[in-house]
């Protein structure tokens, strides 16, 4: 009975140990307590290069939801500007991006694009 506990308290810190070695937004993707939602994200600067892919280029946006609040998203692209004042629609589950387009403004809600413009 002794080791049997102690197989799976040991199996519990590895486990444990190894999720805090993957990134979060890989953490954020498999977590079935985070809710997936549409941010919206205004591009009015040119990306980064991003560490991890050489031909890839990473905006840091701030992303608005439908309700006003406001979360910081990474969002990757393989080109490194976009049009001046180019909106997105960005699907998110908490870090993860999991996909992105571009919208008109029409598209984007009325207190998204408030919050969008005061912070640009």
């Amino acid at each position: 009975m002794k080791r049997i506990l102690i197989g799976i308290l040991v199996g519990l810190v590895l486990v444990i140990g190894a999720l805090s070695l993957i990134g979060e937004d890989i953490r954020d993707r498999f977590n079935p307590f985070i809710q997936e939602k549409d941010v919206y994200a205004l591009i009015n600067k040119e990306g980064e290069t991003d560490p991890d892919f050489e031909h890839r280029y990473m905006f840091r946006l701030d992303g608005v939801d439908e309700s006003g609040e406001v979360e910081e998203i990474k969002v990757t692209a393989s080109v490194k500007d976009f049009p001046e004042n180019t909106y997105l629609k960005v699907h998110v589950k908490g870090t993860y991006v999991y996909e992105y387009e571009k919208v008109t403004e029409e598209n984007v809600p009325e207190k998204a694009i408030k919050e969008l413009k005061r912070n640009k």
